[in-house]
C-alpha cells in the first residue's frame, strides 16, 4: 500500500513538472507569435466582428464588391487581392473579354475621339454592369484593377454611413440592413481625383480620423483641397450631395440604375467612362453622391518595364510582381495603402508601412 501510494505521489509530480512545462512552452510560442503576427491576427477577427450586414462587413456593405480587369495575373491584380485579404474584404472579379477595334467601332459608330483605349475600358464597364444586372443584387461596388484604399477603409465606410444617416436624420436602427441608405441616390461614388458641385449642392461634415489633413491632399482638377486646406479651422470631411466627380476607380450602383445607364450610354454612343458619369451627375440626369476627399484612388508605380534584354529576362523570370515590388510606387490621398502593406514596401513605421507619394506626372 506504502508502494502504491508513493508511486501515484510521483505520478502527480510528474503530471504536474510536465504541465508547468508544457504552459511555458505555449506561452513563451504565443508572445513571440503575437509580437510577429499581431497585424494579421488584428485583421482575422475584425473581419469574424465584422460579417454579417453593415457597411464594414466584407463587402463594405454593399451586395457584392466586382473588380473590372482583363487579366488576373497584372501587378494590379495580385495586388488588389492581396490588398483585399488583408482587410477582410470579399472582391469578385469576373474577367472581361477583350474588346477588338471592331466591337468598338460598332458601339461607338466612329473612329472614336480619344482612342480605342478609354472606348473599350467603357465598354468593359457595360459588361460588367449586365454582370452586376445578373446577379440578385441590389447593389454592388465596383473596383478598377489599380484602386487601393486604407488599412482603415472599412472603419471609413462605416463612418460615411454614419454621415448619411445624421445627414437624413432617419432612424439608425435599420442602418446595418441599407448603410447608405440608397434609395438616395443612383451613383455613390467614393473614388475618385476631384469634382465638381452640380447645382443644389448639398454639403454634409462629418469626422474621418484617418483622412490625411487638406493640405496633405492632391488634385489637379481644382483647387477646392486648396481651399479647405486654407480655412480656420480645418474643415472636416464631407459627404457631398448633388457633385459630379471624375474617375472611377470605385463606384457604387443600385440595380435599377444600372439599368438606365446601361441603356443610356449604348444609345448615347458614349466613350469613356468616367467623363459620361461626371456629364450624367453634372446635369443632374443622376443623383450622385461622394465623400470628399475619396476613400479610394488609384496606385501608381514609377517606370515602365524595361526593354533591354537583359532587364526583360529578368522581368519574365519575376513575373508582374517580382516587377512591381522593385518600382517605386504610391498611391495619393492615402495615408496607409492596403497594397503597401499587404506586400510590405514602402517605408517601414510603427504603425504599418508607408508609400511615399512620387512626383506628380499629371495622371492622377
Amino acid at each position: 500500500m506504502i508502494v502504491a501510494a508513493n508511486r501515484r505521489s510521483w505520478s502527480t509530480v510528474g503530471v504536474l513538472l510536465l504541465t508547468t512545462i508544457w504552459t511555458y512552452v505555449w506561452f513563451t510560442s504565443w508572445k513571440v507569435s503575437t509580437a510577429n503576427l499581431a497585424w494579421s491576427r488584428n485583421i482575422q477577427s475584425s473581419k469574424i466582428a465584422q460579417a454579417g450586414p453593415g457597411a464594414s462587413n466584407d463587402t463594405l456593405g454593399f451586395g457584392a464588391i466586382y473588380v473590372l480587369t482583363e487579366n488576373t495575373t497584372t501587378w494590379r491584380v495580385q495586388g488588389l487581392i492581396r490588398a483585399a485579404n488583408l482587410t477582410g474584404l470579399s472582391i469578385q472579379i469576373p474577367v472581361q473579354d477583350h474588346i477588338s477595334d471592331e466591337a468598338v467601332l460598332a458601339h461607338t459608330g466612329k473612329e472614336p475621339t480619344e482612342g480605342y483605349g478609354h472606348a473599350r475600358a467603357l465598354l468593359n464597364h457595360l459588361s460588367l454592369l449586365e454582370t452586376f444586372l445578373a446577379s440578385d443584387h441590389s447593389t454592388a461596388l465596383i473596383f478598377e484593377d489599380d484602386v487601393d484604399f486604407s488599412i482603415h477603409i472599412r472603419s471609413q465606410m462605416s463612418l460615411i454611413s454614419g454621415a448619411f444617416y445624421n445627414h437624413s436624420a432617419q432612424n439608425p436602427e435599420s442602418r446595418h440592413l441599407d448603410p447608405y441608405l440608397h434609395s438616395t441616390w443612383d451613383i455613390f461614388w467614393p473614388g475618385h481625383f476631384g469634382m465638381q458641385f452640380a447645382d443644389n449642392v448639398d454639403i454634409f461634415h462629418y469626422k474621418d480620423s484617418h483622412a490625411l489633413p487638406w493640405a496633405h491632399l492632391t488634385s489637379e482638377f481644382n483647387n477646392y483641397y486648396t481651399q479647405m486646406a486654407e480655412t480656420t479651422p480645418p474643415e472636416d470631411q464631407q459627404l457631398v450631395f448633388n457633385v459630379a466627380p471624375l474617375a472611377t476607380f470605385a463606384y457604387a450602383i443600385t440595380r435599377s440604375h444600372a439599368a438606365k445607364l446601361l441603356s443610356k450610354l449604348r444609345s448615347d454612343r458614349a466613350e469613356k467612362f468616367d467623363n459620361a458619369l461626371h456629364v450624367e451627375c453634372k446635369g443632374l440626369w443622376q443623383r450622385c453622391v461622394a465623400p470628399v476627399p475619396q476613400v479610394f484612388h488609384h496606385h501608381q508605380v514609377e517606370g515602365e518595364k524595361s526593354l533591354s534584354s537583359e532587364e526583360g529576362r529578368k522581368e519574365e523570370v519575376e513575373g508582374e510582381l517580382g516587377w512591381y515590388m522593385r518600382r517605386h510606387k504610391w498611391t495619393y490621398n492615402v495615408e496607409w495603402s492596403a497594397r503597401c502593406n499587404a506586400l510590405e514596401v514602402g517605408e517601414r513605421v510603427e504603425e504599418g508601412w508607408r508609400c511615399g507619394p512620387g512626383k506628380y506626372d499629371g495622371m492622377m
